[in-house]
């Protein structure tokens, strides 16, 4: 049971300005601890640390704490969502253009839109290729996706009509591209890019297996 202590409504008190402000309810809370083991492609341990997660999630025959514990994992893709909308989709340095809070609230849904319709085409390539959507370039996918949509896309010049479904073509083309760490591989002599600032530091990436250990489940 999680009980707001004294400090934190001593707190919340002095933030709002309010000190008649009322001690929050109560929660009834789950506390699921396991160990994470990272390996290499060899199988080699890397790096073994032990968590704890307090969930409101409480039926453990509906939520079992492996499933729970193996959530870990994907823990950094809200993170990836920000990077995505901020940097790849909206590019590094701009910023919105509307002057009033209504017109940035049409554009930041405009920017979702766009946003969960690049994933839709993402996860339905990953379907196709049976592998998981992580490993579809977000990168490519807003690329070639841009280049559908501002190329000259005439008549067919055998029958004279458009093409009916162009979501077709643009799969099939996002699915002959590499995948992330896995087909990618540098062709000709090493070159140097030049540096510049980045609005998220770069980290380097190597292929990494886990496994997870229920320790405990209260």
């Amino acid at each position: 049971m999680l009980h707001e202590s004294d400090q934190m409504l001593a707190r919340c008190r002095k933030a709002g300005g309010d000190k008649s402000l009322t001690r929050l309810q109560p929660v009834l809370a789950r506390l699921v601890e396991f160990t994470v083991t990272s390996r290499d492609r060899s199988g080699r341990p890397i790096k073994t640390s032990r968590y704890r997660v307090l969930t409101t999630l409480l039926d453990h025959r509906r939520y079992p704490a492996d499933q729970i514990a193996a959530l870990y994992a994907e823990r950094w893709q809200i993170e990836l969502t920000y990077a995505r909308l901020k940097v790849t989709l909206r590019e590094p340095g701009t910023r919105l253009r509307g002057q009033t809070p209504e017109l940035a609230y049409q554009e930041l849904w405009a920017l979702l839109t766009v946003y969960n319709a690049l994933v839709r085409l993402t996860v339905t390539t990953a379907i196709d290729l049976n592998v998981d959507p992580d490993q579809v370039s977000f990168t490519t996918v807003l690329a070639l996706t841009r280049n559908l949509l501002t190329a000259d896309r005439g008549p067919c010049v055998n029958c004279g009509h458009l093409d009916p479904d162009p979501t077709t073509a643009l799969i099939t083309a996002i699915a002959g591209q590499p995948l992330n760490r896995h087909d990618r591989q540098r062709n000709g002599p090493p070159h140097t890019r030049p540096t510049r600032n980045r609005t998220y530091p770069r980290r380097h990436v190597r292929d990494n297996y886990h496994s997870a250990r229920i320790t405990q489940n209260y």
